[in-house]
């Protein structure tokens, strides 16, 4: 681990984890098998036509991170050990791996709203179906 400056820090190798939301962590047992996908998308300042019809983008240098993954089905112990992801759902801090640099990096970013099914409950128990989520930097 190598300290940036105090308020990020950069993890050189795989460390066992993908993503860490608000400050918790995902265990990697916990993401649906095949799930996982990771992008870097544009960041599009404006889009405009010019006088011959031409449609031009401008676009700033760094691209944003597009994270999208499935929590796995799970009971409620595993529910309540990754609730605090929901507690913020704008400007939310995150640490994730970037697979276009293998290695961890630090944003902020809006969470898409969540949906939790239960699939059963049985024995004082929840089963909860699996749950997507759909991060993408500011």
């Amino acid at each position: 681990m190598i300290i940036v400056d105090r308020r990020e820090l950069v993890y050189m190798a795989y460390n066992g984890f993908r993503i860490i939301i608000n400050g918790i962590t995902i265990p990697d047992n916990l993401i649906a098998k095949g799930s996982w996908n990771f992008n870097k998308l544009k960041r599009t300042v404006s889009q405009w036509e010019d006088a011959n019809k031409i449609e031009h983008e401008d676009v700033l240098p760094t691209r944003k991170a597009d994270i999208k993954f499935s929590i796995k089905r799970r009971i409620l112990s595993e529910q309540e050990q990754i609730v605090g992801i929901l507690n913020v759902q704008e400007e939310v801090p995150v640490t994730y791996w970037d697979d276009y640099t293998c290695s961890y990096k630090t944003g902020v970013f809006k969470m898409e709203a969540v949906n939790f099914n239960h699939e059963n409950t049985k024995n004082g128990d929840i089963q909860y179906s699996a749950t997507a989520i759909h991060l993408t930097e500011y």
